[in-house]
């Protein structure tokens, strides 16, 4: 018999029903070093840039990552947060550089906060002066946003939101469960906003959920289908929040997620069967992982490979959520973009300690979110890879059942890939 492989510095470990002792770091793992299918499919290369707008918002959310991680304070945002604002020539600029390193590569503008709306002005400003640069064509633009504010801009920025690629809006289930997390916002008023933007607005928008200890994944999952089938969203994705602090009671929160989770999938090969991919970014992109035996190579995110850039207050980083001591460079005083040598393997250096190298479900996961590692706790680290052990097993689960629905149903990988799959990449990518 295989010897069991176990991280000793683990926190304790939680049993699920059909599963082996989840801080077991092979409890889970692929089934087969062998594809199940032999096609193929083609992922978006693009490079992303994330630009902080601003650094203020009123959503009040419990456990805020600004505040919590990038920060480290418990005070509320805007009470530590005056700055943080877009300069639009500035910035431009330091868009304008780092896009002149990727040549050959088109970008994603990701507009960020704080709540970006709050700064609209700014952000319109920020788009026109990019559209109107000698290299526009390799632009496209999305905003991650509270949803509160979108019929302002909508008034006042027609042009602009109508040419975003993605929107993607934070809800947290439904409106007691949304406004008891999100105590700034009313989820009633994202829905109006919602349904004055389906009538403008033809593109993306994903429906991201953050998972906190005392949510419902299956109440998030619901009010998706409801907005889903009102026509008001179109992609949905949910991740766990980073935080300092561990879970009061994870093994009733790993059962509770365990059964939404299987309640959810239940569902999905319900769907596949009958051809219809249903849109969860991840959950789609978990199953690409599955079928094709590809292995991600690299954290989630990528932050290693140092091909993306978040930039804050005319400060380049490797990610907005890092603490500002992470800053690798910016603007000279001759407005040159200067990066610092720097070697972003520290960052992940994490990974030996946390066992990822040995963990089965390094393959989709990559390593933990370094923003966890790095500026959350050790313990908080070790019981989400517990959960990812159980979100990767339970998905893999009903592979074959999804594989079956895909045959049966003519639907091609780079299908699965292009309605769905694709949006990953812009999210948190695994949960």
């Amino acid at each position: 018999m295989a010897k069991k492989v176990k991280n000793p510095q683990l926190v304790s470990g939680v049993i699920y029903p059909g599963f082996d002792d989840l801080s077991r770091l092979d409890a889970v793992r692929i089934r087969s070093s062998n594809p199940l299918t032999t096609q193929v499919y083609d992922p978006d290369e693009s490079i992303m840039i994330h630009l902080t707008i601003t650094g203020r918002c009123y959503a009040q959310c419990k456990g805020c990552v600004n505040s919590a991680i990038t920060i480290g304070s418990d005070k509320p945002r805007n009470a530590i947060i005056s700055s943080q604002e877009v300069e639009p020539e500035r910035d431009t600029a330091i868009i304008s550089e780092l896009a002149g390193r990727h040549r050959d590569r088109s970008i994603t503008i990701c507009f960020y906060g704080g709540e970006p709306f709050l700064a609209a002005d700014k952000m319109e400003k920020t788009w026109r002066i990019l559209k109107e640069s000698e290299v526009a064509g390799r632009f496209r633009f999305l905003v991650y946003t509270n949803g509160e504010l979108l019929s302002d801009a909508l008034n006042l920025y027609p042009e602009f939101m109508k040419e975003m690629w993605l929107f993607s809006v934070s809800i947290d289930g439904d409106e007691e469960q949304h406004n008891r997390v999100r105590q700034g916002t009313r989820l009633s008023r994202i829905r109006e906003n919602l349904r004055k933007l389906s009538t403008f607005y033809k593109g993306n928008v994903l429906h991201w959920s953050t998972l906190r200890e005392e949510q419902s994944l299956l109440n998030c999952f619901e009010e998706f289908m409801r907005l889903y089938k009102e026509g008001l969203v179109d992609h949905f994705f949910w991740h766990w929040a980073e935080n300092r602090e561990p879970f009061e009671d994870l093994a009733s929160y790993v059962v509770n997620y365990g059964q939404d989770l299987e309640k959810i999938m239940d569902i999905y090969v319900q769907k596949i069967s009958k051809g219809i991919i249903l849109p969860i970014a991840h959950v789609n992109e978990l199953i690409l992982f599955l079928l094709t035996a590809k292995e991600r190579g690299h954290t989630a995110c990528g932050v290693e490979l140092a091909r993306n850039y978040d930039i804050v207050s005319g400060k380049v980083y490797p990610c907005a959520d890092l603490p500002s001591c992470l800053s690798i460079g910016g603007l000279d005083k001759d407005r040159k973009l200067k990066l610092s040598e720097y070697d972003l393997d520290s960052l992940v250096e994490y990974k030996s300690w946390l066992g990822c190298y040995q963990c089965g479900v390094h393959f989709y996961c990559g390593g933990r979110c370094p923003v966890q590692v790095v500026a959350g706790s050790k313990e908080r680290t070790y019981q989400y890879c517990q959960l990812m052990r159980l979100h990767v097993g339970i998905i893999q689960e009903r592979i074959s059942d999804i594989l079956r629905g895909l045959e049966k149903n003519g639907l091609t990988l780079q299908e699965l890939y292009d309605q769905s799959a694709f949006l990953a990449k812009y999210t948190d990518v695994v949960p």
